[in-house]
């Protein structure tokens, strides 16, 4: 007759008791596990505040130190210029004195500059007219050709003087130009009268246009200085 055979099993290691402990040390590991955690936060968050109150506190200090510094800097620049102006304001005003001094002083020199080539001119032309009465005959006879006034009606009024010069020089243009003396003219004047315009050809107009030129002369030369 053949056995059967049974597999034996042993006993559970695992006791009531032993369950019990290792509840206890679960739950023992857990709170100490939680108390440790908490503990860790709290280490850190007071750790982090008092970093972060350091760093808040040096950077206030520092922006602080640097807008007491920018403060005072402008501040500074502020009293400095105008300790300057009220320094320097005398300097400008006797600047601006001796400024319109040198002004008024060209005005002047060139006024006197033009008055004495105008009173030299007016000399020099009196003397040439009266020494060469041809040039005005000459004046008249070159406008006379280039505004082709041969053949129209036209007349010449002269000063009396320059009239007897030209009766002199050359009698026949005395009828062809109907040359007429003028008394109120001065020596040297002569006007062309036609139907349309009268062109001057006196000495005067030639002289102030020179003159004209030698003011912008000065006045240029001045305003370069």
């Amino acid at each position: 007759m053949s056995k059967t055979v049974f597999p034996y099993r042993f006993p559970s290691l695992h006791t009531g008791d032993a369950d019990a402990v290792e509840g206890v040390l679960e739950e023992n590991v857990s709170v100490e596990s939680h108390s440790l955690i908490d503990e860790a936060i709290k280490a850190g968050f007071q750790q982090g505040l008092a970093e972060g109150h350091a760093q808040g506190l040096a950077q206030g200090l520092e922006e602080g130190k640097q807008q007491g510094y920018e403060q005072g800097h402008f501040a500074g620049m502020a009293a400095s210029k105008a300790l300057f102006e009220q320094a320097s304001s005398p300097i400008t005003t006797l600047v601006e004195t001796l400024h319109n001094f040198y002004t008024q002083a060209e005005q002047q020199q060139r006024e006197a500059t033009l008055a004495l080539v105008t009173r030299i001119a007016g000399l020099v032309i009196q003397h040439e007219m009266a020494t060469q009465p041809e040039l005005l005959l000459t004046w008249i006879e070159e406008k006379v050709a280039n505004e082709q006034l041969m053949g129209s009606t036209f007349s010449v009024r002269v000063a009396e003087e320059d009239y007897q010069a030209i009766q002199r020089l050359a009698p026949e243009k005395i009828d062809q130009w109907t040359l007429q003396p003028q008394a109120n003219l001065p020596r040297g004047e002569c006007v062309i009268d036609t139907a349309e315009q009268h062109f001057d050809l006196g000495c005067q107009q030639r002289l102030d246009s020179c003159l004209s030129t030698l003011e912008q002369s000065l006045t240029t030369t001045s305003d370069e200085r």
